[in-house]
């Protein structure tokens, strides 16, 4: 039966090595060993490396575990520590949870498909079966929430040696339905389906495991979409970090009042990390890399450890995000900031609303209320309601030899895909088209004042 296995496994390698003939489908049946979710064999020799290093991340999370803190994820966190010491003892621990665990939502879900697939063989027959008869009862489900879609594909496969037709009809459903008729035409469209932090995180979990089990990557055709996921994250935090009892945050921005939400916070730095682990080489996940491997942004607490230990590689280089450009521009969004510096301007827009952050304090841009410009160094932002004309030349002239640093103006509150007639003091009249989100950017040469015009065009 393991000859079998392994000669199943190697056909579906090869398979993916020469990709699909026309008309083949995929087959969703599961040929690799347990751990198969999260923990390939690579990941986990990396992790039981950082153990015999005595790295920081492992410190700080033996120290929790060892000290009994409370785990708001008691299942992942104790299955995790097993795996690691390779320690039954937490296994079975892990298992009782789970046992007790309610599948009904996403969370504990996806908890006990880890527990699961990483203590079956260590917690016993009885409350593996248990296990088993939680996950097997979850996949007659058919969900639209991200996270709920995800916990249900880590227990399709973790169950998949004993309900292989169930676990391929939830995985062919995730795939086939979910992804590629559901989410894709979102992504191609720009939209994006997973702003919310704790959604991000659920899909690059579900991508990892995809891609480990089935040797299939979900981004195919998607490329513009997760080439722009990076600078996306780094641009979408507020410059100044949030001081916790446990480390400083990064916070994301939020609309609304009230305080950050810091398990949002921590989910982000979880999915950014995860991110760079799917894919080392790109430059922009390179640049990702750099802005998370500053150790006063390590998560020491309960919550942020696990996922901490699990996903960072201090050991990947990357480069350094202040060599990034400090603006984004894309999917009707925009984000920008003045400098890389802590004390920055930051200025967003998305979902239709736009949002400043200055001196400490986040500041509720009105589109409709005649807003004066934004000013970002370079960057300026002008508001449709304020009027359709500004002045171009806000930067100094460059010297001879020096790189010329160009000039940005975004006009906000446009009409959504409309075309404009642009007037530049001494230069010809010409069209410029307002994206989805109603911006319309135009670039200058600095040092040059010009009168700028907009009318929408009659056509």
């Amino acid at each position: 039966m393991t000859q079998l296995r392994h000669f199943g496994a190697m056909l579906a390698v090869l398979a993916a090595t020469a990709g699909l003939l026309p008309g083949q489908e995929t087959d969703y049946q599961v040929y690799t060993d347990s751990p198969r979710l999260l923990l390939t064999q690579r990941r986990l020799k990396l992790l039981k490396r950082e153990r015999e290093r005595e790295s920081m991340r492992w410190l700080q999370f033996e120290a929790l575990m060892r000290g009994k803190a409370r785990m708001s994820e008691p299942g992942f966190a104790l299955g995790l520590w097993s795996q690691v010491r390779g320690q039954s003892s937490a296994c079975r621990e892990a298992a009782e949870w789970a046992v007790k665990a309610n599948p009904a939502t996403s969370g504990e879900l996806r908890q006990v498909a880890l527990v699961y697939d990483w203590c079956q063989s260590q917690a016993g027959d009885a409350l593996s079966n248990l296990m088993a008869r939680k996950l097997a009862a979850s996949l007659k489900d058919r969900p639209e929430q991200p996270a709920a879609v995800s916990a249900r594909v880590l227990a399709a496969l973790a169950i998949a040696d004993v309900e292989s037709q169930l676990s391929q009809e939830f995985l062919k459903f995730a795939v086939e339905t979910w992804w590629k008729q559901k989410i894709t035409p979102r992504l191609q469209a720009g939209e994006n389906p997973f702003s919310a932090r704790s959604d991000l995180y659920a899909l690059m979990e579900l991508l990892h495991t995809i891609r480990d089990n089935l040797r299939l990557d979900l981004r195919e055709g998607l490329g513009k979409w997760f080439e722009e996921l990076g600078p996306l994250q780094i641009l979408s935090y507020y410059p100044q970090p949030w001081p916790a009892a446990e480390n400083e945050y990064r916070i994301p921005a939020y609309l609304g009042t009230g305080e950050p939400n810091l398990k949002e916070a921590a989910l982000s730095r979880a999915a950014e990390m995860a991110l760079v682990a799917f894919d080392a080489n790109s430059q922009p996940l390179q640049f990702l890399q750099g802005w998370i491997i500053q150790d006063r942004f390590l998560m020491r607490g309960e919550f942020g450890i696990g996922y901490e230990f699990l996903w960072a590689n201090p050991y990947q280089p990357g480069l350094s995000f202040t060599y990034m450009p400090d603006l984004f521009h894309a999917r009707g969004q925009l984000l920008a900031r003045s400098s890389w510096d802590e004390d920055a301007v930051w200025f967003g827009f998305w979902n239709r609303q736009a949002q400043a952050f200055s001196q400490g304090k986040r500041i509720a841009v009105r589109l409709e209320g005649r807003p004066a410009p934004v000013e970002l160094g370079p960057v300026r932002i002008f508001f449709a309601s304020s009027g359709l004309k500004f002045e171009a030349g806000w930067m100094p002239a460059t010297e001879a030899g020096e790189k010329p640093i160009e000039e940005v103006a975004f006009i906000l509150g446009l009409q959504p895909g409309a075309l404009y007639d642009v007037e530049v003091d001494q230069e010809e009249l010409f069209e410029a088209r307002a994206d989805d989100g109603g911006i319309l950017e135009l670039r200058f040469r600095p040092g040059q004042k010009a009168g700028v015009r907009l009318k929408k065009s009659a056509l």
